[in-house]
């Protein structure tokens, strides 16, 4: 199999399992797990910016330029939102909702790219669209509470992706410095938590602590794995294979998390998911 496959399909499953990890920290409450989510990825960064001399030079020239930096710091804001409501959502049981927020980003990023970098959308994306807005409100319509969780993880996770296009910064570096300028206010929460002795870090039966150290190695591998394979793969391939994800993600909230699923909102799924489809051919149609 294609080495860059391989890589990126390693990249999309370690997302793809990313509720079964979440899980395990769930008696700890979720912004904790967010600010050491944020302080282990700085070290793994570290050494994978410097194991790479392009990850190095992007890093060394990013710091330099104040304009960049500002919106690596939107960028950030934006990723840490993502992160933060993910979690909350595998606490709180929410991760098929969630889920419907992954697989609705690349047709937002279709949508992204037509409204800030004037690209064009064919007809058969413009339908595209059209199905996943009808999944989307059907779903929405079939629930008895706005789906808040799963829209704001969508649309954070492709205006980041947006965002990420328009700025030079390569994606690993780039998260360094994104989470290098947000490292104060993980470290002051953590401080907080530990002076109020409500820190479930270092005071916790089990694993717990060492789960929270681990958090940095899971949440930059995946990126890493991706950013290699998506270097070696044309846009089709990875756009395509994005889908593994939130369709392992649905598949670990229905099936080992028992997440109820009633057959209207499963309507709004197809219709999602006919989108994704139709996305697909198009993107196939264009290369």
């Amino acid at each position: 199999m294609n080495k860059g496959i391989l890589l990126i399909l390693a990249g999309y499953i370690g997302w793809g399992l990313f509720p079964l990890y979440w899980a395990l920290l769930k008696d700890v409450g979720a912004y904790e797990v967010l600010a050491h989510r944020m302080l282990w990825s700085v070290p793994v960064l570290l050494l994978f910016v410097s194991l790479k001399y392009s990850w190095r030079k992007s890093f060394s020239t990013t710091i330099k330029n104040p304009k960049e930096l500002v919106w690596l710091l939107l960028t950030a804001l934006l990723i840490t939102v993502n992160w933060g409501l993910y979690i909350v959502a595998v606490n709180s049981d929410r991760v098929v909702e969630a889920s419907m927020g992954y697989f609705l980003s690349p047709l937002l990023n279709v949508l992204g790219g037509f409204l800030v970098f004037k690209e064009q959308i064919s007809r058969l994306k413009q339908l595209a669209l059209l199905f996943a807005t009808i999944g989307v409100f059907y779903y929405i319509l079939s629930v008895d509470h706005l789906p808040w969780l799963g829209l704001i993880i969508g649309f954070s996770f492709a205006a980041y992706g947006v965002l990420r296009k328009y700025i030079q910064t390569e994606a690993v570096p780039g998260l360094l410095v994104e989470t290098l300028l947000l490292i104060p206010l993980s470290l002051g929460f953590i401080l907080y938590l530990a002076i109020h002795k409500q820190a479930s870090f270092l005071n916790s039966e089990g694993l717990i602590t060492f789960w929270l150290i681990l958090a940095g190695l899971v949440t930059v591998v995946p990126l890493v794995l991706f950013t290699s394979g998506a270097r070696l793969l044309p846009m089709t391939t990875t756009g395509i294979l994005f889908y593994i994800t939130p369709t392992m993600q649905f598949l670990v909230g229905v099936v080992i998390f028992n997440e109820a699923i009633n057959p209207h909102q499963l309507i709004g799924f197809v219709g999602i998911w006919i989108g994704l489809a139709l996305y697909a051919i198009a993107l196939i149609k264009d290369n």
